[in-house]
């Protein structure tokens, strides 16, 4: 295994029946939508039939009823809403489940700890967050607070060297 899988697999192989979350806090209203458009593109499957309430419509509506459900949240005519997806295609391999959480400034990740996280997993994981925070100086990370501050940094180190590409 290479550098990453050194640095960061601790963060997400151990079985410990957690489902820890990775938040991307800061983001504007376009990235929001454009990042939740882009998710659902490069995912195979939905979960279940993920509903979301409406305000403006005052009901609640399966994801697939509106053009851009994330979008309507930013513009506060909706609640935010949670969601699950299964092989999420993204260089360079696959993640096999991922929760989203769509609010009105933030998209937060979960994922359930396990073997199933290899390195190329990990790192198709890592790319995606890269692609929300692309072009959004503002974003920044929140992890739990039962991760460690040690953990924190790695993950943070890991996402800022394959933002630059270093391979070494």
């Amino acid at each position: 295994m290479g550098w990453l899988w050194n640095q960061v697999h601790h963060i997400f192989d151990a079985d410990d029946g957690s489902f820890p979350e990775i938040c991307i806090c800061g983001l504007s209203p376009e990235k929001i939508s454009e990042s939740y458009l882009f998710i659902r593109r490069i995912a195979d499957f939905v979960v279940g039939s993920p509903r979301f309430f409406n305000r403006e419509a005052g009901c609640e509506q399966g994801l697939d009823e509106v053009e851009n459900a994330a979008l309507l949240v930013c513009e506060m005519k909706a609640n935010p809403f949670h969601f699950m997806l299964r092989s999420l295609r993204h260089e360079p391999g696959i993640v096999h489940e991922l929760g989203v959480f769509i609010l009105d400034n933030a998209i937060a990740l979960d994922y359930e700890k396990g073997p199933i996280w290899g390195e190329r997993e990990i790192e198709a994981l890592l790319q995606i967050i890269l692609k929300i925070k692309d072009n959004c100086p503002g974003a920044s990370l929140k992890l739990e607070e039962a991760v460690s501050a040690k953990d924190r940094q790695l993950l943070n180190d890991a996402l800022d060297r394959l933002a630059i590409g270093t391979d070494d």
